[in-house]
């Protein structure tokens, strides 16, 4: 008789993201994971086809784990600026899966017109005509601007390169809206 799978999928998924806010993505490897989780290596080859289908699996489910955390800070009518603060502050209080989303290999690579065609990033860039009386072409190097300046920052938040109170977060992503509108 075969031996029923002990760690469902999304066992296995919720107890990787737990290992990587406790150790960072870049200690994971099957073995130290599954000595972790307190399993052998069997349950994760049994759920996942390989590493390369595991990844994937992961890169969502941390992703739906940030869209969560964000979708509770974002309002829509101040949207360039609450996805920008709401992304810095997610480096702050989540560093480790920050990393392994956006500083990794999980990450993967995009140009920039990707970054700015991606449906979310789509839905801002069409909120700042109206908000700040931009055109169209003036709105997408705005939500560029703040999008890589954003990222810059909560990079240094993440690493622990530099030390900012939330507040701060605000003031810094407020600050560099109004620089780039006023040029």
């Amino acid at each position: 008789m075969a031996r029923k799978v002990k760690f469902s999928k999304e066992e296995i998924l919720e107890k990787t993201k737990e290992f990587i806010k406790e150790f960072g993505i870049e200690k994971m490897n099957a073995r130290d994971l599954c000595k972790y989780i307190g399993c052998s290596t069997q349950p994760l080859f049994k759920n996942f086809e390989n590493m390369e289908e595991f990844k994937k699996n992961l890169k969502k489910y941390l992703h739906d784990y940030y869209d969560n955390f964000i979708e509770k800070i974002v309002d829509k009518n101040n949207y360039l600026f609450t996805i920008s603060y709401a992304y810095a502050l997610f480096s702050y209080k989540e560093s480790n899966i920050f990393k392994a989303l956006f500083m990794s290999d999980l990450a993967g690579t995009r140009t920039i017109k990707e970054v700015l065609e991606s449906t979310q990033n789509i839905d801002t860039i069409k909120s700042i005509p109206k908000q700040y009386k931009l055109n169209k072409k003036q709105s997408e190097n705005l939500y560029r601007d703040v999008r890589f300046y954003t990222h810059g920052l909560s990079c240094q938040i993440a690493c622990k390169s530099i030390f900012v109170k939330e507040i701060e977060i605000k003031q810094l992503i407020n600050n560099i809206i109004k620089s780039l509108i006023a040029i």
